[in-house]
């Protein structure tokens, strides 16, 4: 028997949400912290997720050179503690290095066509980086820096002769030094938000910046003796320094009035604070101090004296600091110029060559600042920014020359690209990469088998799918529930139609639009199965809490028939879905947070506390809830026809506790539900058809909590899950029989490692044998096959007691509780001479990931 491979096919989940959580290699690549991963991404690939952190990442950031140009070794800092140096297999290394330099080349080929060619140039570089997603993903090895006391909030790293150097900050107060092996060098104590690290051109003298919380930029210089000695303490912010970055001066600006002044050779230090300001500052040879710099400061020292304050001195000081160490060259740094135009926190900063600056602030807004050589200032040369998209900016980075991508306060990427060059040259918005930033707890699939829902404590429901031609593997297509509750589960009732449960007493229904019916046939090149009779859209009350479905033209009215703002807010919504739906690509985040909404059906009330499971019968014709239960009454199952109009639900009770599942068999008789009181129960659908009956009843089925359960193919036996680190199948007697369980069958029970918190069975048997997805609280996957052969299959109702176990890779696993596993339920079609079999499993998990691995065996 061969063993099962895996391959990664997507992973999903929103950017930190802290500062300097995101970095760029190059025009193509970014890494980002997401959640314990390092998230390592391509356009039109499936990106990595890099383990090694128990805890959220802080800050991520590639190593730059003496020069400043980044390469691919990513730094990481954690709430755990500890930081990481990433690093690839050398002979991967060399490849990926080729691949930056081809692309680097198709870039500059590109440059020399017209505006009007925008977009055929576009797709030619999807197709050509279609060509590398077949190669096996790098291999990423790290050393642990392992000496702070608290959370790491800031890293940074540059290559040099010697070697690596890497600093942290953390929130213990201190600044540590590393080396390369991870070896801890030095220790600063320093209340630092922010670091940066720069190699001085002539000497090569290493100098380290930290932005404090006492509104200084300190500056130190490495010494002879190894150890950085503090230089020079740079005033003149008013608020905590937030972001740092380095810049060296390598051509001549004589005809820019704003930095003609900048030499070859000097370094300038940009510095953002929580004062809303950027302030420059020019590092340079002592030998060029001139006796400008204190004729200014004498002017400005009057001035603040006649108004009798220091402040105006303070802030806009342009006195000289000495800067060195012998032997190194002695150098000066001053104030250069301020950077005025953001309305909130400025939260990050960094340079695009040549000479332009790229910052983000909490006040929406990523601005890209450039000399003006006629009026002898900086000025905003763009402001990008998302109209009702992020409710401000943590971080931005440029993407090469003429991209930017930035994360926001909710965790979502957004990125632009340079669509005309020259001045006034317009930024056009790009889909980036999106997912959930709470715990992922629930996901199913499509009943096409095209895509995945995945509902989270983050209030979302995500749709992704797999998109068509140039669109790359996966995509977000649709958000179609943002609530004011955490969300626990989520299945679809038909393919227009999806049950959600959240922790509130509601259970809401919802429907798909006729705009995005249209965007889902676009995207991924399938046509929406009973998509007629649709509602054209969805309209946002200005004070309700629910999304209403739009059933006439663009502009009908809702509501009273003289209320034009209503007839005006439908319009909106209307026309922006149309617009979104219409548009080529995948959907921009501020549609995905507005236009993708999908209205509400129905609400369906008879639960006393908290949703914390649904189900949907094959057909849709019923639905089974259940609610958190600390008592018998609370804990019995709803269910709802949905053939009679959502009436007065059906009363089962068989548990005493929070029932944690329930799922109907295959052909949809029988419904299956565990819960905390360690038992399951089973009903069947009586035979008139008019309901659900108790057949059977299994108390203290397992020593602990029953987390999950699944039906085998063919309905002949089921699978329960539990804190007791078991999985046992339980035989059916006969799906005929009014009481279709053996209640003295022993069961056939499967150990594990950990307690066992989700499992799925492939919804058909693939060459004879079943096989069942099983999750560990760890996060660890496995896929188990029965032993029976094509030739020799088991019998409708028999269980297999032997099974063989694969173990998805560990980079290719959750780190956290897995809360939801589900397969596709339609197999990939085979290819290639060994015909081979594959299946797509989707898993949700804690750690705020949702993933689509490929099995073939």
């Amino acid at each position: 028997m061969t063993s099962i491979s895996f391959q990664s096919k997507f992973i999903s989940a929103a950017c930190s949400r802290t500062p300097h959580a995101l970095d760029t290699l190059d025009s193509d690549t970014i890494a980002y912290a997401m959640n314990t991963y390092v998230s390592v991404h391509q356009p039109n690939t499936c990106h990595q997720a890099l383990q090694g952190h128990s805890k959220r990442i802080n800050t991520v950031r590639f190593v730059r050179t003496a020069e400043g140009t980044p390469v691919p070794i990513i730094l990481s800092g954690s709430v755990d503690t500890t930081g990481r140096i990433w690093k690839q297999q050398e002979e991967q290394n060399q490849k990926q290095q080729q691949r930056q330099n081809q692309n680097q080349q198709q870039r500059q080929n590109q440059n020399h066509h017209q505006n009007h060619h925008q977009n055929h140039h576009q797709n030619h570089h999807h197709q050509s980086q279609q060509t590398t997603t077949g190669d096996k993903p790098p291999t990423w090895e790290s050393v642990k820096l392992e000496g702070h006391e608290s959370a790491i909030i800031a890293i940074d790293g540059v290559q040099i002769d010697s070697g690596l150097v890497v600093v942290t900050a953390a929130t213990d107060g201190t600044v540590r030094v590393w080396a390369e092996d991870g070896r801890m060098l030095q220790v600063i104590k320093a209340g630092a938000l922010a670091v940066a690290l720069a190699v001085m051109p002539g000497d090569s003298a290493l100098v380290l910046a930290t932005g404090n919380t006492d509104s200084r930029v300190h500056m130190y210089v490495r010494a002879p003796t190894g150890e950085f000695v503090e230089q020079a303490v740079l005033g003149g912010h008013d608020d905590w320094v937030t972001a740092l970055a380095f810049h060296r001066v390598t051509a001549e600006h004589r005809g820019n009035s704003a930095i003609g002044h900048w030499a070859r050779g000097d370094v300038v230090l940009a510095s953002a604070s929580q004062d809303r300001y950027v302030r420059l500052w020019r590092i340079s040879p002592a030998a060029e101090k001139g006796e400008a710099g204190d004729s200014m400061q004498a002017v400005l020292d009057a001035c603040s004296a006649s108004l009798g304050s220091a402040d105006i001195a303070a802030q806009l000081a342009t006195k000289a600091y000495g800067l060195g160490t012998a032997p190194h060259q002695a150098r000066s740094i001053s104030l250069d110029s301020v950077l005025v135009g953001h309305d909130g926190w400025v939260h990050s900063v960094a340079w695009v060559a040549p000479g332009h600056l790229l910052t983000a602030s909490g006040d929406g807004s990523a601005m890209l600042w450039a000399p003006d050589a006629e009026a002898g200032v900086w000025s905003s040369a763009a402001r990008l920014g998302e109209v009702g998209g992020s409710i401000g900016f943590l971080g931005a980075r440029a993407l090469g020359t003429t991209g930017v991508v930035a994360h926001g306060y909710q965790g979502s990427l957004h990125r632009w690209q340079l669509a005309a060059a020259g001045p006034g040259g317009r930024w056009a918005p790009l889909a980036a990469p999106s997912g959930h930033f709470g715990a992922a707890r629930d996901v199913c699939w499509t009943p096409c088998g095209h895509g995945i829902l995945s509902a989270s404590s983050d209030q979302t429901t995500r749709l992704f799918a797999h998109g068509s031609g140039a669109l790359g593997p996966w995509l977000e297509v649709a958000r179609p529930q943002i609530h004011g509750y955490d969300l626990r589960c989520a299945q679809f009732r038909t393919a227009t139609e999806y049950v959600s449960g959240a922790d509130e007493k509601v259970v809401r229904v919802f429907r798909a639009t006729q705009h995005f019916a249209q965007a889902w046939a676009a995207l991924t090149g399938h046509e929406l199965a009973d998509a007629g009779g649709l509602p054209l859209g969805a309209s946002l009350p200005v004070l309700g809490l629910s999304n209403k479905a739009v059933v006439g033209a663009a502009g009908a009215a809702v509501g009273a028939a003289n209320d034009t703002y209503a007839v005006r807010q439908t319009h909106t919504d209307v026309a922006a879905q149309a617009l979104a739906s219409a548009r080529v690509g995948a959907p921009l985040e501020e549609d995905l947070m507005r236009v993708t909404l999908w209205p509400e059906a129905d609400k369906l009330y008879a639960h006393a506390y908290e949703i914390h499971a649904v189900a949907c019968a094959p057909g849709g014709r019923w639905v089974a809830t259940a609610c958190r239960a600390t008592a018998e009454k609370h804990a019995s199952v709803r269910l709802y026809d949905a053939d009679s109009g959502w009436t007065q639900p059906a009363v089962l009770a068989a548990h005493s506790l929070t029932v944690t599942r329930l799922r109907f068999s295959g052909c949809g008789r029988w419904l299956l539900s565990v819960s905390r009181d360690r038992s399951w129960a089973l009903h069947h659908r009586a035979r008139d058809g008019g309901g659900f009956v108790l057949s059977a009843l299994r108390k203290k089925a397992h020593l602990r909590i029953i987390w999950d359960a699944a039906w085998a193919p063919e309905g002949g036996f089921f699978a329960t899950a539990s804190r007791d680190k078991t999985v046992k199948l339980w035989a059916m007697a006969g799906l005929a029989a009014p009481v279709g369980l053996a209640e003295e069958a022993a069961p056939v029970v499967l150990a594990f490692p950990e307690p066992v918190t989700a499992v799925d069975f492939v919804p058909r048997r693939v060459g004879g044998e079943y096989v069942l997805a099983v999750a560990l609280e760890s996060g660890r996957v496995f896929v188990l096959r029965s032993a029976s052969s094509a030739g020799a299959g088991l019998a409708p109702g028999a269980v297999p007691s032997k099974w063989t176990p694969d173990e998805v890779p560990r980079d290719m696993a959750h780190t956290d509780v897995v809360n939801r596993l589900a397969w596709s339920p339609l197999a990939l079609a085979a290819g290639g001479p060994d015909k081979r079999c594959s299946w797509l499993l989707a898993s949700a998990s804690d750690d705020h990931t949702v993933r689509v691995n490929q099995a073939d065996w």
